[in-house]
């Protein structure tokens, strides 16, 4: 296996890829939001199947996407755990690149799947680093449905869920285990672009007790640095 890359490669990702290249496929995640989307009354967009269509030649055809996904296998390699990378909807966090783990125990995602913001690792991740005027009206309904539901592991209130999010952005990160009690764990890490905008979301999961969900655990570790030199090939020099 070939050792993880030093911080000197991932700051030189950029100028290999070349500006232009990270600037187009900055341009065309925007596409997955806007295409085959329905405006809202706020001038956000849905994402609709030939966005997704669009995602999937997008990562063939713009080295920072290939470089994205080329990283995304690596790392479903290293740790034996499905990984995706999610995009903002306007129904809140969609994924949009999935690699399954080869094993029976492998956790399978729809392409299209939608994160909660309130109790999925990703969602919270999103709620730490997205425009509050696009996440806030989502989290408030999304409250009222878990207090309604009775929904397990999943926070009621703005203040509940306040502190997931300063634990998420005090670290970077997100972890988080059997949310909503789906049986799940994951660890989410954010990609952000030349802008320091938050581009998608990287996250690796699998079932509750296979995968160490820790904030100071290897696996965190792991998702940081991968999210890292993927924002790395977005030209974020964070």
């Amino acid at each position: 296996m070939d050792m993880p890359q030093t911080d000197t490669d991932i700051r030189g990702k950029p100028d290999q890829i070349g500006v232009q290249s990270v600037e187009v496929a900055g341009k065309v995640l925007e596409v997955l939001i806007q295409a085959d989307g329905q405006a809202k009354d706020s001038g956000k967009y849905d994402l609709g199947p030939t966005a997704f269509q669009l995602g999937i030649k997008g990562f063939a055809r713009f080295e920072p996407l290939k470089a994205a996904e080329s990283m995304l296998r690596e790392l479903v390699e290293m740790v034996g755990e499905t990984a995706a990378l999610a995009v903002w909807t306007a129904k809140g966090p969609a994924m949009i690149r999935v690699i399954e783990a080869r094993h029976d125990f492998a956790t399978t995602i729809a392409p299209t799947h939608h994160c909660p913001l309130t109790f999925s690792a990703t969602g919270v991740l999103f709620a730490s680093f997205e425009d509050g005027a696009r996440t806030d009206p989502l989290i408030e309904r999304e409250l009222e449905q878990n207090r309604n539901s009775g929904r397990p592991n999943a926070p009621r209130d703005r203040a509940t869920l306040g502190a997931l999010i300063a634990d998420t952005r005090g670290r970077g990160f997100s972890v988080l285990n059997n949310g909503g009690g789906d049986g799940f764990g994951a660890v989410s890490a954010p990609v952000f672009d030349v802008s320091g905008r938050l581009r998608m979301a990287l996250t690796v999961f699998g079932r509750t007790g296979r995968v160490d969900t820790s904030p100071d655990g290897t696996l965190a570790r792991i998702v940081s640095r991968t999210a890292r030199q993927v924002s790395a090939a977005f030209g974020h020099r964070g």
